[in-house]
């Protein structure tokens, strides 16, 4: 539950182009974590390439480790995401169906129904102290996609802006003192079904 709140959020349209490989680094090192390619080094994933199962192979060591097995709040890892769970990336739906918990000090990995990495969220446990002005200055065009409420208090904005093809970063930002409490990727293109060549959308 503590992802519900920060990845049900609002980006920018991306428009399906080539895909591009997005290689990202599953310790969360914001302004670094991305580099294109499709060839993954040890602890690292390609958004809308990763399997579920290769994610598992991957990680299998730190899985088994207390540090994650304390840390998960759900049942099973991977644990599944019902049908009803959509997040809407402007004119496109991202659906999750699978969640990969790799512990506080990694990103949180997300899967489609064809068990590909379609996104990544550090949930609320941000390294550092990334702030707004920082990161407008890295990311000029971010867009402002909602404001959170806690009852009628405004609490977070929730930002957005297309760092490729078929990727979004999001960002979660306190209003009062305007830190980043949270960063997450999406991946808005089509994905394939494991071991199949051809191209089917999860949206």
């Amino acid at each position: 539950m503590r992802f519900v709140f920060t990845l049900l959020v609002f980006g920018m349209a991306i428009k399906a182009g080539p895909a591009e490989g997005q290689i990202l680094n599953v310790r969360p090192a914001p302004f670094s974590d991305l580099r294109s390619g499709t060839q993954a080094r040890h602890g690292e994933v390609v958004l809308g390439q990763t399997t579920l199962a290769g994610a598992q192979r991957m990680f299998a060591e730190h899985l088994r480790s207390d540090s994650v097995k304390v840390a998960r709040s759900h049942i099973g890892n991977p644990s599944p995401w019902g049908p009803g769970s959509v997040w809407v990336s402007a004119d496109q739906e991202v659906r999750p169906r699978h969640y990969l918990d790799l512990g506080p000090e990694r990103y949180g990995l997300f899967f489609d129904e064809n068990e590909r990495l379609i996104a990544a969220s550090t949930g609320r446990r941000l390294p550092g102290g990334l702030t707004w002005k920082v990161l407008s200055k890295r990311y000029p065009s971010l867009q402002k996609s909602r404001r959170w409420y806690s009852g009628d208090q405004p609490m977070m904005d929730t930002w957005s802006v297309p760092v490729s093809n078929c990727v979004t970063l999001v960002a979660s930002v306190l209003i009062e003192g305007q830190k980043v409490q949270s960063l997450s990727y999406y991946y808005t293109c089509p994905t394939t079904k494991t071991g199949a060549s051809r191209t089917t959308s999860s949206r």
